[in-house]
């Protein structure tokens, strides 16, 4: 006849008296309790780091919001730190010339008029379908077997609910990821 075992577990509380014990000693002659000193309390200040003033890059193209923007139309991102603060800048530059990033797909997300913001996860979920399904029909091959990458712009919460603008748009772009710029469009250019 097989003996059977019987497992205990000890409950949540049993363990922190365990624990407790054990840290404490278990002693009771106060000859052994290691003698207590009064710590002065110590503030903790925070700071935040001071980030290095940068001069501003010499831009190429035209300063432009990118939800202006169409398909196929290519820009250059710029960006520095002045003041502790990130600045950053597109500009909207010919696609026949040297650009790091082109457009290739617009799209808009399907909630009715007056619908609430869906939340960053699914407006993500949804700009990243959209680009990687019209990848291929753009570039010519598969984003798995291509050079470049692929980024979008989604819109923010508050253009997405705002009660007169609305803006559900989201644009598609295509970069290389070594940040090397491209040159012509990258449509039809099997990369």
């Amino acid at each position: 006849m097989a003996r059977r075992h019987r497992t205990r577990t000890l409950s949540p509380l049993a363990v922190f008296c365990l624990a407790a014990l054990v840290a404490c000693g278990g002693a009771d002659d106060p000859a052994e309790r290691p003698p207590t000193a009064t710590t002065p309390s110590t503030t903790i200040v925070q700071s935040r780091p001071t980030l290095v003033d940068e001069e501003a890059p010499d831009w190429f193209g035209e300063v432009v919001n990118l939800h202006d923007l169409g398909a196929e139309a290519c820009f250059n991102r710029y960006s520095w730190t002045q003041n502790d603060r990130n600045i950053q800048i597109d500009t909207v530059v010919p696609c026949t010339g040297p650009h790091q990033f082109e457009i290739y797909h617009l799209a808009e997300h399907p909630a009715r008029q007056g619908s609430p913001w869906p939340g960053d996860r699914e407006m993500e979920a949804f700009a990243t379908a959209e680009c990687y399904d019209a990848f291929a029909d753009f570039v010519g091959t598969i984003y798995e077997l291509s050079a470049l990458e692929l980024g979008f712009l989604t819109p923010s919460r508050a253009s997405f609910e705002h009660d007169v603008a609305q803006f559900r748009g989201v644009h598609c772009y295509v970069f290389r990821e070594d940040g090397v710029e491209m040159t012509g469009s990258a449509g039809g250019s099997l990369r």
